[in-house]
């Protein structure tokens, strides 16, 4: 009798503990990673974490969005960071040139610039040629500083000789920035009448916009890259992270933020490093 009373106490424990919730990943388990991004790259990074919550994967990022001279300047003054994403190839061929990436860079994804309106349209424009032709009439918000995206509408403006240097030319800081209006802002506040920005930037914004693709050019897209630096606060979690962005998890999150797919050309080169 007082083997069969245990027995069934045995059964019983082991049908609760099946039945009960799903295990939940202890505070000690949690890696934490610090993530220095350009600004553009936090839409897709936002949907990347709240990914990784969802799956309860033990594992998330703190990220500081930071354009291309401060980024540098934090990277050069030994940061308190471990993987940094950067909205420019040229950018991260000099921090793996200067010592301060450990392991190959990952090509991550593509952007490119397009040119917006709002819904309303109220100058109609139909086009990259008829905005080309009438830029000298309209006000135009653009990025500024020194994030690729102005080295991008530089190179536009003296390849289709745009004349974007008007008293009525609008500046805006590029991307998610704090303080400043983007160049997206700009315009659906009707301070602008077209504006050119990345299409994440587009995509990540409630009010409807109209699009228009530009015409080839030698600058039309930028690459994100990401490395983790060399210097860490945990080389393994620092690891884990990238992993997770070289993973298809990441480039969910990026496609779903309006990124293009990371030039192969480039993918195969890293790869046969």
């Amino acid at each position: 009798m007082i083997a069969l009373v245990l027995l069934l106490c045995f059964v019983a424990a082991f049908v609760l503990s099946a039945c009960g919730p799903a295990a939940q990943v202890s505070t000690s388990e949690q890696r934490s990673v610090t993530v220095l991004a350009a600004p553009s790259t936090a839409p897709a990074l936002h949907a990347l974490n709240a990914d990784l919550h969802d799956r309860q994967s033990g594992v998330s990022a703190r990220v500081e969005y930071l354009g291309a001279e401060d980024l540098q300047r934090r990277i050069e003054s030994g940061p308190d960071a471990d993987l940094v994403l950067t909205a420019s190839r040229e950018h991260m061929q000099t921090l793996a040139q200067a010592g301060s990436i450990e392991g190959d860079p990952l090509p991550l994804a593509s952007n490119r610039l397009v040119l917006v309106a709002t819904a309303e349209n109220p100058h109609s424009i139909d086009g990259f040629d008829d905005f080309a032709a009438r830029v000298a009439e309209l006000r135009v918000s653009t990025c500024a500083g020194d994030s690729p995206c102005t080295e991008q509408v530089t190179d536009l403006s003296g390849s289709f000789d745009l004349d974007l240097t008007g008293e009525d030319f609008e500046v805006a800081t590029a991307g998610f920035s704090v303080g400043d209006d983007t160049a997206l802002e700009t315009l659906t506040a009707g301070e602008s009448d077209a504006a050119l920005a990345y299409v994440t930037d587009v995509l990540a914004q409630d009010a409807a916009l109209q699009t228009f693709e530009l015409p080839e050019f030698q600058q039309s897209t930028t690459q994100v890259w990401a490395g983790v630096l060399d210097e860490t606060q945990s080389s393994g979690a620092a690891n884990e992270f990238f992993g997770i962005l070289a993973g298809e998890h990441s480039r969910s999150a990026f496609s779903g933020a309006g990124f293009l797919p990371a030039p192969v050309a480039e993918a195969e080169a890293r790869t046969d490093h």
